[in-house]
């Protein structure tokens, strides 16, 4: 133990003459220099200078804020009379909290430039699909990409009228499409073919909810929610694919109620896992279709299911919005270990809690919720 000791204080000696004295150090001049308040040396947190930065190069950091230098106090003049430092530095970030509480709110989108229209390599512009555009988060990812990215932008809806309505307005192109229909899935990707000859971008946005106290009975709310959240979203993705080429993105919208803890057993959970490594589509599939079977072996007409269901004694879930979310996580998995071979990337998203017409008790706002993808 003394020498356990004996080495620590060591230590404490050889740190202390590293702090006081860097200039023994050189090759820490880039990180430490003298502080002629504080009497030691001080680490910066990011050095984009020289150690001996004078105190007007600094003031050019707080108008970052918003806030006009003037009004912080330095930390580099002497501070006021009877005014110790730890008292200016509670000042100084009191200001500043209190000026970025006045701001509003900025989307991670509002802070990028407009970016020049995407051009592919033989000079057109790149095409950004976005499923269910015609309200809500897709309408505003639809926004987003034509505004900010320079996209051209086809937004793809059930409801044709409507669509075309909205995407005069927002100044983007409109193909009608109902992802639960094979002949609308097909006539999409002719169209998009005719129009472009090829597809960059594919938001997969479309989604249905029912609310948990809607009378529907739950056999039928668990079979509408995953034939539409996921087989209608694999099926518009296959027919699309072959329209994309190396470097498209393929976005599939999810939720954090997909997640794998809502499978209780480890038999389902490890099946669902091995999206990382060796489940197929047509496996996924099949565990799709296995869970809407289960819990229509209830025979019950019942709105929300009971506990003694035979589906949860299979390991399923209670919730089917969940399970269709988690089929699109694995989806998403599936696709992204599949297509990179072919310079195809995939990915999932989770905008959070927004006030749309599936979830009307959301706290954000479908352009907060649209900034994610």
């Amino acid at each position: 133990s003394s020498r356990v000791l004996a080495r620590s204080q060591r230590r404490r000696r050889l740190w202390g003459k590293q702090r006081t004295t860097p200039s023994r150090y050189p090759e820490r001049a880039a990180m430490f220099g003298p502080d002629p308040q504080l009497g030691v040396s001080l680490k910066r947190r990011s050095a984009p200078r020289c150690a001996d930065m004078r105190p007007q190069e600094l003031a050019p950091a707080a108008g970052r804020v918003g806030m006009p230098s003037e009004a912080l106090p330095s930390l580099r003049s002497p501070p006021p009379a009877g005014m110790q430092l730890p008292t200016l530095l509670g000042q100084r970030r009191q200001l500043l909290r209190e000026q970025q509480e006045q701001e509003p709110l900025k989307l991670q989108s509002q802070r990028w430039h407009r970016q020049p229209a995407l051009q592919r390599p033989e000079g057109r512009r790149q095409v950004a699909v976005v499923t269910g555009a015609n309200r809500g988060i897709g309408l505003e990812i639809a926004r987003l990409l034509r505004e900010c990215w320079g996209f051209q932008v086809v937004m793809a809806a059930r409801n044709e009228r409507q669509g075309q309505a909205v995407a005069r307005v927002v100044g983007c192109d409109f193909v009608q499409l109902d992802i639960t229909d094979p002949a609308s899935i097909a006539r999409c990707a002719c169209e998009l073919s005719r129009r472009y000859g090829h597809v960059d971008v594919l938001v997969n946005n479309a989604a249905i909810k029912t609310r948990h106290d809607d009378p529907t009975p739950f056999v039928c709310k668990a079979r509408d929610e995953v034939e539409t959240n996921f087989f209608g979203t694999l099926a518009a993705t296959e027919a699309l694919l072959p329209l994309m080429r190396p470097g498209a993105r393929i976005v599939n919208v999810s939720s954090s109620g997909g997640h794998l803890g809502l499978l209780w057993d480890d038999w389902r959970r490890s099946q669902f896992a091995a999206a990382d490594t060796t489940l197929s589509v047509a496996k996924l599939s099949s565990l799709m279709k296995e869970f809407v079977r289960d819990v229509g072996a209830s025979g019950s007409l019942a709105h929300a299911p009971a506990m003694d269901w035979p589906h949860l004694a299979r390991g399923w879930p209670n919730t089917a919005y969940g399970m269709s979310k988690l089929g699109i996580i694995a989806l998403t998995k599936v696709l992204a270990r599949t297509l990179a071979r072919l310079g195809i990337s995939a990915n999932c998203c989770c905008p959070g809690s927004v006030a749309t017409g599936l979830n009307p008790g959301g706290f954000r706002t479908p352009a907060q919720g649209a900034d994610t993808p």
